[in-house]
């Protein structure tokens, strides 16, 4: 469980600090405030000794470009030379060091003039990524990874990965807002093999209670409804398949992290006691800390009712609400709320959003 991070020179961040997170993280904000670019920071922190993902971070946004001038895209004002930090506490005392890198030099390779272009060297252009961990015992590692292009092939990368002893103890899923339901039949397929999905159908019931089961076959979700042949799970509303997507992806990333930007797209606020329900007993029951985007003020009255409902003193413990807002210098400020002052302000009608 990560417990707090530390993001600099991270796309429109200068400087955000969030700390005291608990397994249930909420972040509030005005649209464009950051509030994505935090989930992003957070998964290029649980996945930094992967240098693919600094390159295709912007891949879950449909913007699907490679090559040098791409590179740059996620440093603060589009400003190589500030490096761009990730620093953070997971499991109360490991310390990550993260140090992203951009640089340019020319090829020790002399090109070969070829049909009329002149000779000349290429340029070659690298994303660098430098983890360091610091653990309990005070012994440290470090992997340094990279990813390269030239200005004569931008198409092609190669990629230097971390050691293939190294062993990834940070597990992360992202859900975006953009396709929440890509790896929908991947990750249940993992579900039937463990013989766990009268956990998720069960919660499913809730909204549609005429589903009987879902199976995968040729790759494809298949719903029973109780017609003659089982149907594609796509003909189903967004608000199920949403469900279907939260659920089977909090339990695909069992004891680590779950990243999800606008939480509540496409669930009816009369869901929305299922859904939160339904998240805080899988959090909890497969050991997953979850950090989420919104801005529905239905969904937020909703986790304080079923909170309440619960009368759980540990679930007030691990629940936390941050507000961000930018100030003029481009310092994202997480202004944090516990539970009960969340509880208050909701209860109060003071905007919070």
């Amino acid at each position: 469980m990560i417990n707090n991070i530390h993001i600099q020179n991270f796309r429109g961040i200068k400087d955000c600090t969030i700390d005291d997170l608990k397994r249930i993280n909420l972040l509030l904000g005005y649209n464009n405030c950051g509030k994505s670019s935090v989930l992003d920071a957070l998964f290029l922190y649980t996945s930094s000794t992967n240098p693919r993902f600094a390159m295709t971070i912007n891949w879950v946004r449909r913007y699907m470009h490679n090559g040098p001038d791409n590179m740059i895209l996620n440093f603060y004002q589009l400003n190589p030379d500030a490096t761009i930090h990730l620093n953070g506490i997971y499991d109360n005392e490991t310390k990550r060091s993260v140090a992203i890198k951009y640089h340019e030099e020319l090829s020790p390779t002399l090109q070969v003039p070829r049909n009329n272009v002149s000779a000349g060297n290429d340029k070659i252009y690298t994303l660098s990524m430098k983890t360091t961990i610091e653990h309990t015992d005070k012994s440290t590692e470090t992997y340094e990874t990279a990813i390269q292009a030239s200005s004569s092939h931008p198409e092609n990368t190669v990629v230097k990965d971390a050691p293939k002893t190294y062993k990834e103890t940070l597990h992360c899923i992202y859900q975006t807002a953009s396709d929440p339901y890509h790896d929908n039949s991947q990750l249940y397929s993992v579900i039937l093999k463990n013989k766990q999905e009268k956990f998720v159908i069960d919660i499913l019931k809730e909204i549609e209670p005429n589903l009987k089961d879902i199976v995968l076959a040729d790759g494809e979700l298949l719903v029973d409804m109780g017609f003659d042949k089982r149907i594609p799970i796509q003909v189903l509303g967004d608000g199920i398949r949403k469900l279907l997507s939260l659920i089977i992806s909090i339990y695909y990333c069992s004891n680590g992290i779950l990243l999800v930007d606008e939480i509540d797209n496409g669930i009816h606020y009369k869901s929305m006691p299922v859904m939160w329900r339904a998240l805080l007993k899988a959090a909890k029951e497969y050991n997953v800390q979850l950090f989420a985007t919104t801005h529905n003020i239905d969904s937020l009255q909703t986790l304080c009712k079923v909170v309440e409902e619960k009368k759980d003193s540990l679930w007030e413990e691990n629940i936390r609400v941050y507000t961000l807002r930018k100030t003029s210098d481009d310092t994202l400020k997480a202004i944090k709320s516990t539970y009960k002052q969340f509880n208050h302000l909701i209860n109060q009608e003071i905007e919070i959003r």
